[in-house]
């Protein structure tokens, strides 16, 4: 009969070994755990990080309003898209004039342009950000106003946008009104002598008209005479539907997301702040006059304040301006007309020269030498008068005042920049 096999005794130091075995291998698990855990939270919050933490920074701050990073970045790909396509235009332009080599220059320099601006991350984040910053502060203001856009109008914008028109195309307006120049006064006589009136040519004697006798009177009808073709009627354009308009708005929507990652509601948005821009231009530009003030002069351009210093001595000696204009100026293109340089406004000439022009108060008044990129100039006053602005004039002035009060409105505003989205510019969509 087999032995019934007896229980080992474990000792106390056997079990202590044991228990203390165990208490290892759980730390071991815990601390496995932990760092396992530890290492999914880091890149948990990693990964939240770069997905919503980061892009919910503010690249700039006006008056605690924040414009974050994810904005920052919808806008520079809008913005590249509208480079871009405008690139692709310019580019079918510069093709269609590539027999004209002033014009094939002029677009391919805009070409160039654009490419540099779509290659050049950190100007176009900083313009990014000014943009901005600029539809914050003139929301606010517009807020301060009472200045509202509804939905109706964000509708309407696009539709004129892609060039629908629900009320029919708008008559365009006149970019001048006709404005008649004043008759030259006595002074103004004596400094610049009127040209010859051309005499008009002799106006041809029309001769007596035939009159038809009764054999020639009436044409007779020749039976096998081939009838004259009556030239085809041309097609008529095909009005411009609001099925048209939503199917090409539509196009360009599903184009704008698929390319640069942007929303029909960010577009809407864009709208939205140019149609409050332009509320608040009409609001702060509503007592510009709608007027500009012009004058007349000419001019002698020499290379040295030295050489102006003799002219000026010349002229205070009461020698011929004219005669002093030809043997002097080195503007080729009015020195043989005494330097006419006909009527102009203040923006027409370079800075310098446009504020000792204006400066000038009497007929016939000289300026001092004036140093501009071109020389020097000595100018004098043949003429002043206001008229009634272009449209392109009016704009320009509209636009300056408004640029003034902007710059003024954001100098008491606090506005705040950080750098955090450099190295995080979209270079999407791709540069053709």
């Amino acid at each position: 009969m087999a032995k019934t096999p007896q229980a080992k005794h474990v000792t106390r130091k056997q079990q202590n070994r044991v228990e203390r075995e165990h208490r290892q291998r759980t730390m071991v698990t815990a601390a496995t755990i932990a760092i396992a855990v530890l290492i999914v939270l880091i890149l948990g919050y990693g990964v939240l990080d770069q997905l919503v933490l980061q892009k919910n920074k503010p690249v700039a701050t006006v008056d605690g309003t924040k414009i974050s990073l994810s904005d920052f970045q919808a806008r520079v790909r809008y913005d590249r898209y509208q480079l871009i396509q405008n690139t692709l235009t310019l580019q079918q332009y510069a093709q269609m004039f590539s027999f004209d080599q002033n014009s094939a220059n002029y677009f391919t320099q805009q070409i160039q342009q654009n490419l540099s601006m779509l290659n050049t991350e950190e100007v176009m984040g900083d313009q990014v950000v000014e943009e901005l910053i600029n539809d914050v502060v003139i929301a606010k203001q517009a807020e301060k106003m009472g200045i509202t856009v509804s939905e109706e109008e964000i509708d309407i914008a696009l539709q004129e946008a892609f060039g629908y028109f629900a009320k029919g195309t708008p008559t365009p307006e006149p970019t001048s009104l006709p404005f008649a120049t004043a008759t030259l006064s006595p002074k103004q006589l004596t400094l610049v002598p009127p040209t010859a009136t051309p005499t008009t040519g002799p106006t041809a004697t029309i001769g007596p008209t035939a009159t038809p006798d009764a054999a020639t009177a009436t044409p007779t009808e020749d039976p096998n005479a081939t009838p004259t073709e009556e030239p085809t009627p041309q097609p008529t354009a095909t009005p411009y539907t609001l099925e048209g308009y939503q199917k090409s708005y539509g196009d360009y929507a599903t184009a704008l997301e698929a390319d640069a990652l942007f929303n029909e509601e960010q577009f809407r948005e864009i709208f939205r702040a140019r149609l409050i821009y332009d509320k608040v231009l009409a609001e702060v530009t509503k007592d510009v006059a709608a007027s500009t003030d012009y004058v007349w002069a000419r001019h002698i351009l020499v290379a040295s304040e030295e050489e102006a210093a003799v002219i000026e001595g010349k002229l205070a000696a009461g020698q011929d301006w004219s005669a002093l204009a030809a043997e002097f100026s080195t503007d080729e293109s009015n020195k043989n007309n005494g330097g006419d340089l006909g009527w102009f406004n203040k923006t027409a000439m370079v800075t310098e020269f446009s504020d000792a022009a204006f400066a000038l108060t009497e007929i016939g008044e000289i300026s001092k030498p004036v140093n501009t990129s071109f020389g020097w100039h000595i100018i004098q006053l043949l003429g002043r008068e206001t008229r009634p602005a272009t449209s392109d004039e009016l704009d320009q002035i509209k636009q300056e005042k408004f640029t003034e009060w902007l710059t003024s409105v954001k100098a008491e505003m606090k506005i705040e920049t950080f750098d955090n989205w450099l190295g995080k510019v979209p270079t999407i969509p791709a540069t053709p």
